[in-house]
């Protein structure tokens, strides 16, 4: 058998695995069931294969995306393969969670955490068959490694993947597939500075046996991103970036944003309303205060917040800019005397920022996310600072729930590259549900 068709074993076997760890949850539910009174009557047996229909499918796709059951994962070490499954696990179990909204199928809670741990467990036993199988059959993973001698290179096969290595002098593509007839080898690695004229044939000959072909590149410094490759139309780009965006996670955080957004504007629109009427009764101007801020990848967009200072706030900002109290780009006053009293309070209570739902609802804003600079401000910031412009900016950030104005400016842009680079939805969780006593506590509001 070749690779891909051991691969696609693997994958049947894996699935077989999950469907077996469902029957073996739903069988040691009944027998707890016999202990504890208080469980919920198991749902109805065809419930489990909707369930089943809708949820294996998606777990094999996660499987796929993490390259769970292949073979150049497989004869890696294995923590590598352990983290593989534990994020398919938690891509499975959120899937998991879908279906059942979905379904509507009245799943009690305790069996879906026995199959969370059952499922893991014997999926953790099949990949140390399939590892050790693998060794058995095939031994250690064997690289091909074609053109002139380094030990370098054999060095980090070795050392970093557990890769035996086997060199191969000759370029040419007859000698190539005269070595790959013999068999035993697993991939190819062809050397970087390979003539052009030949590289479509040797990459032919590892096609005709079904391996992979790796080209050495240029050593990459240790403290850059990084790289991974990128087809543009027949170019191949190497891209560079520290913290990779989470595609899925980041669809899924923009759709909860819009939901969420539509149904604060909807519960708290008679508040807002009120306030609305108040700033024009307290002062004279607009309600709303509208100024250009710094959004995703410094794009321009049209913040809204209930206006807290005179209608003629921006005139006199230049003649108080001797007086700013934050290092840095960013202009801040404790006692600023364009606020007005009833803005000192929506400030205090940040019933200013409630506008910003319809930013949030039009896309401009993330509930979570770095606060957005004035457009000035953000144009100033310079170095890894402007990096917290890769992400879209919030209503509530770290810097938020961890004192805002009582921060100096290097400690807000520290925060909010902690949150670029380590962004999960979980680190939204975390700084929403921190983000209600941080408002009554009005910490460094200003």
């Amino acid at each position: 058998m070749n690779s891909r068709q051991v691969e696609r074993i693997f994958l049947l076997g894996d699935v077989l695995v999950t469907m077996i760890a469902m029957f073996v949850s739903y069988a040691l539910r009944e027998n707890l069931a016999i202990f504890l009174r208080d469980l919920k009557a198991p749902a109805p047996e065809w419930d489990y294969v909707r369930l089943m229909l809708i949820y294996l499918p998606t777990w094999a796709w996660c499987a796929s995306r993490t390259n769970l059951y292949r073979i150049e994962l497989l004869n890696r070490p294995l923590f590598e393969s352990i983290r593989a499954l534990i994020v398919t696990q938690a891509w499975g179990t959120a899937a998991l969670a879908m279906a059942l909204v979905v379904t509507r199928v009245a799943l009690n809670r305790s069996f879906l955490a026995l199959f969370v741990v059952v499922s893991t467990v014997l999926l953790l036993l099949t990949i140390l068959v399939e590892r050790t199988w693998l060794r058995a059959s095939r031994g250690r993973n064997l690289a091909l490694v074609v053109g002139p001698r380094d030990g370098d290179v054999a060095g980090e096969l070795e050392r970093l993947r557990g890769t035996l290595v086997e060199w191969l002098d000759s370029i040419d593509p007859a000698v190539l597939r005269s070595r790959l007839a013999e068999g035993g080898a697993d991939e190819v690695i062809l050397p970087a500075a390979i003539p052009r004229a030949r590289l479509p044939e040797l990459l032919r000959v590892c096609d005709e046996v079904g391996i992979p072909a790796r080209i050495r590149m240029d050593r990459v410094e240790p403290d850059l991103p990084q790289p991974r490759a990128e087809l543009v139309g027949p170019t191949l780009y190497l891209l560079y970036q520290k913290a990779r965006p989470d595609r899925p996670g980041l669809l899924l955080k923009a759709l909860l944003d819009r939901v969420v957004a539509a149904g604060g504007l909807a519960v708290l629109a008679p508040l807002m309303v009120v306030i609305a009427i108040l700033v024009r009764a307290t002062s004279r101007g607009r309600a709303l205060f509208v100024q250009e801020r710094g959004g995703l990848n410094g794009r321009a967009f049209r913040m809204l917040k209930f206006r807290t200072m005179r209608a003629d706030a921006e005139a006199d900002r230049a003649a108080l800019l001797d007086a700013n109290e934050m290092d840095g780009p960013v202009f801040k006053i404790a006692n600023d005397p364009r606020i007005t009293p009833l803005g000192r309070f929506l400030r205090r209570t940040s019933l200013d920022e409630l506008p910003q739902l319809l930013n949030v609802l039009a896309g401009h804003m993330s509930l979570v996310g770095p606060r957005p600079l004035p457009l000035l401000e953000t144009r100033e910031l310079t170095g890894s600072d402007r990096r917290r412009l890769s992400m879209r900016p919030g209503l509530t950030c770290l810097w938020q729930v961890s004192g805002r104005n009582d921060l100096t400016f290097r400690e807000w842009m520290a925060l909010d590259l902690q949150y670029v680079d380590n962004w999960s939805m979980t680190l939204d969780l975390a700084i929403l549900v921190r983000t209600i006593p941080a408002l009554l506590s009005a910490r460094g509001a200003r």
